[in-house]
C-alpha cells in the first residue's frame, strides 16, 4: 500500500497492478490524466527498475455507490428482484456477507442479521 497516494500494489504473474483511486463522476469511464500520473509516479517512484511504464495499460471500472453509502440489498417490491449493489469501494470486502443474504432470501430463509436499513425503500 501507498498511504500518501492512496494506491495499492500488487503484483499479478510477471506483472505489476496499481490501483485504487475513486471518483465520484457519474457514469464517466475516462481516466484523468492527474489519476494516471499518480498511478505511474507511484509505480516509479517503488519499483524504478520494475518495467516500462510507458506500455501500461490503463482501465478504469465503474463502482455503483448508493448515496447514502449503503448498499441496497434484499426484496423489492418486485416479484423475484434481489437487488445486491451500491457497496461503492467496499464491494469485495462485503461480498460474501451480502451472498449470504441474497442466498437466503432465493431459498425461502430469513437472513441472520436485519436487513432491513438495506432496502432500496429507504431511498423512496
Amino acid at each position: 500500500m501507498d498511504e500518501t497516494h492512496k494506491l495499492a500494489v500488487t503484483r499479478v504473474g510477471d506483472r505489476i497492478r496499481v490501483g485504487g483511486t475513486a471518483e465520484l463522476a457519474g457514469y464517466n469511464l475516462m481516466l484523468r490524466e492527474a489519476r494516471r500520473g499518480a498511478l505511474e509516479h507511484v509505480v516509479s517512484d517503488l519499483f524504478p527498475r520494475g518495467g516500462d511504464v510507458g506500455r501500461a495499460g490503463f482501465w478504469c471500472g465503474l463502482r455503483p455507490m448508493a448515496p447514502d453509502g449503503t448498499p441496497m440489498v434484499g426484496a423489492t417490491t418486485v416479484k423475484n428482484l434481489l437487488p445486491a449493489t451500491g457497496h461503492g469501494t467496499l464491494g469485495w470486502t462485503m461480498a460474501a456477507g451480502t451472498d449470504r443474504v441474497i442466498a437466503d432470501r432465493v431459498s425461502g430463509r430469513e437472513p441472520e442479521i436485519d436487513v432491513g436499513a438495506l432496502a432500496m425503500a429507504r431511498h423512496g
